[in-house]
């Protein structure tokens, strides 16, 4: 269980997730006319979750202990435990998508949607499962 809010730390993961934004939109834009909206989200969110594991664990949550001595298994293991935010990011984005259309701006706004709905997920994520308090 967590045992503090850090609302410094979560500004930070907010900072890193919003960088990881711009990432995640600008590929699934990019990726969107080859594979289409929906299946370009996968490339995309891989993309901007590599980009948010670093920011984190160099800024966000450098003063925590890590989980693994290892950067590939804890990266791997980020990305895993990054799934579930994907999930709730992809399931609100695939909704708006559905609802707002395929416009850019529709889909740059899917993906600020899914991904905010995804950053809360994944943040609790993060602190309880890859990043420790130092004691």
């Amino acid at each position: 269980m967590i045992k503090t809010f850090n609302l410094k730390e979560f500004l930070f993961f907010g900072l890193a997730g919003v960088i990881g934004y711009l990432v995640d939109a600008g590929s699934t834009l990019l990726l969107a006319g080859t594979l289409g909206p929906y299946l370009a989200r996968i490339p995309a969110f891989i993309g901007a979750a590599s980009v948010t594991w670093l920011i984190n664990r160099s800024i966000t949550f450098k003063h925590s202990d890590k989980r693994h001595d290892n950067l590939i298994k804890e990266y791997f293991h980020y990305l895993s435990l990054m799934i579930f935010g994907l999930i709730a990011n992809y399931i609100v984005y695939a909704i708006a998508v559905k609802t707002l259309g395929q416009s850019t701006v529709a889909i740059l706004l899917s993906v600020a949607l899914g991904s905010l709905t995804g950053m809360v997920v994944n943040y609790f994520n993060s602190k309880k499962y890859i990043f420790t308090k130092k004691s």
